[in-house]
């Protein structure tokens, strides 16, 4: 590591000491220094499957995967989805997606730590078509009970003959899937989405973002208030500091052993 990467890691780390995210519990920030040089320049895609958040897969093996946890005919149309895949795109990359570890004590009672997939988490395809144009396949999660095999795709008009013909098969195929949740309060996946994009770089964001596994926000957007809980969050500040200034004024009177000292340092 350079030593100017080595100091902006080392002040990072010290801003950040005793800071916690709150995701699924808290957890604390974590830096993750990317040096182009060594692992090329930068893209969600590279990034996750660096950091284990995405899982390639050859063919078989995915496929081995399904069988082990759906269904006979949802199977068979994953078989028939990846043949037309291997056959209509270049550069194939089948990817498992895998939900964030869950701290240890909320393991027991959060049923999103298992995929309905089991170990391959949830299914994430990318490729090249004729056309050059980047295709990415992934399902939308979904917090109702039951599965939906609604397809939601880009406008066709908008894309190269060949792109939009092999998207309606795509379509004709997944539109058959029905995925089973495990359990009922599971997190459940909804319909498949298509994204497509003009760089293998932008394919598996814009992916992860369609199907809700993955916000990016600017760092303004990311430290502000949101609207939401902005009103609550502001009044708390206000009485925190009206109930600093109580006790900078029974300090500056000597009245620290008061009763009313002690409730509002409580």
């Amino acid at each position: 590591m350079k030593p100017q990467t080595e100091q902006i890691v080392t002040t990072l780390e010290e801003l950040t000491k005793d800071e916690y995210y709150s995701l699924v519990g808290d957890a604390p920030y974590i830096i993750i220094p990317w040096e182009v040089e060594d692992k090329g320049p930068f893209s969600v895609e590279r990034f996750l499957v660096d950091n284990t958040g995405l899982m390639p897969f050859a063919p078989e093996e995915f496929l081995s995967q399904i069988r082990a946890t759906q269904s006979q005919a949802v199977s068979d149309h994953y078989q028939n989805l990846i043949a037309l895949l291997q056959a209509n795109l270049s550069e194939l990359t089948i990817y498992g997606y895998r939900l964030p570890t869950l701290p240890e004590e909320l393991e027991e009672g959060f049923p999103l730590q298992q995929s309905v997939f089991g170990s391959l988490g949830i299914p994430m395809l990318i490729g090249s078509s004729t056309a050059g144009e980047w295709i990415g396949l992934g399902i939308k999660q979904s917090w109702r009970c039951n599965s939906s095999p609604q397809f939601m795709i880009p406008d066709l008009e908008s894309l190269q003959d060949n792109t939009a013909a092999l998207v309606e098969q795509i379509q004709s195929i997944t539109n058959q899937i029905t995925h089973q949740a495990q359990a009922e309060e599971e997190l459940t996946l909804g319909g498949f989405e298509v994204v497509i994009t003009t760089s293998r770089n932008e394919v598996m964001q814009k992916l992860l973002d369609t199907t809700g596994f993955l916000e990016i926000s600017e760092i303004n957007e990311f430290i502000r208030v949101r609207d939401d809980s902005g009103t609550e969050i502001e009044e708390y500040q206000e009485t925190i500091a009206q109930l600093e200034q109580e006790l900078v004024k029974l300090e500056e009177e000597g009245d620290l052993s008061t009763e009313q000292y002690q409730e509002v340092q409580e």
